[in-house]
């Protein structure tokens, strides 16, 4: 008989902080990561290209992880096209992303279309998710392997933890959800582009001469 388990969603302070400890992260130094990378993104003006708020947003989201948690256990991993950092020991890896919104009722979906790697890295064809609509969808239990996890930052700085389920190029369900940043002051936020294309999950291709 196949194993599911119900998406886990962490709202409580204490919850979250216990979960991101045994995770190796701090809910600080992720907010921190989140912070500057909506800084960045509210840096683009309508003289950049149409992508520069999407794209600013996710090189400087990757770098800030990356200088948040660097050395002990932690590494850069580019594996599967990935700008990642991992820690081995605790089989975590975490990356960055932009999401339409983060820490609502439904899971967050990706601005930009996922790569292969990226389904590939999320365990693909390893989980079963519920439809669309619903609350909780239920995820096959994963097996063993680095679990992927992505720090999703919407266009209002709304922030969350999430390992997403990866199909058709999108974000199809959610094994667990850590809400870090829920409330924020829309009406402040700089949104001087209309889109988000960007270069997210970059797979590079290898072309024979």
């Amino acid at each position: 008989m196949t194993e599911h388990i119900e998406t886990t969603i962490l709202q409580e302070p204490a919850d979250i902080n216990q979960r991101l400890a045994q995770l190796g992260l701090t809910r600080e130094g992720l907010i921190r990561a989140a912070q500057m990378a909506l800084a960045e993104r509210n840096n683009a003006t309508g003289l950049h290209p149409s992508n520069a708020a999407g794209t600013f947003s996710y090189h400087h989201g990757v770098a800030a992880i990356r200088r948040e948690y660097l050395g002990d256990d932690w590494e850069i991993d580019r594996r599967d096209g990935i700008e990642a950092i991992l820690n081995e020991v605790l089989g975590v890896k975490v990356s960055f992303c932009n999401v339409d919104e983060a820490c609502g009722r439904e899971h967050p979906k990706p601005c930009s279309e996922k790569g292969a790697g990226a389904e590939r890295a999320s365990g693909p064809n390893l989980f079963e998710h519920a439809g669309a609509g619903d609350l909780a969808p239920h995820a096959r239990k994963p097996v063993d392997g680095p679990a992927l996890f992505y720090l999703m930052v919407d266009q209002q700085g709304r922030a969350e933890l999430t390992r997403p389920v990866i199909a058709r190029r999108t974000f199809v369900a959610a094994v667990e959800r850590i809400f870090l940043i829920e409330d924020v002051e829309e009406d402040e936020t700089i949104l001087p582009l209309d889109t988000d294309d960007i270069a997210d999950d970059f797979e590079p291709q290898i072309v024979r001469k």
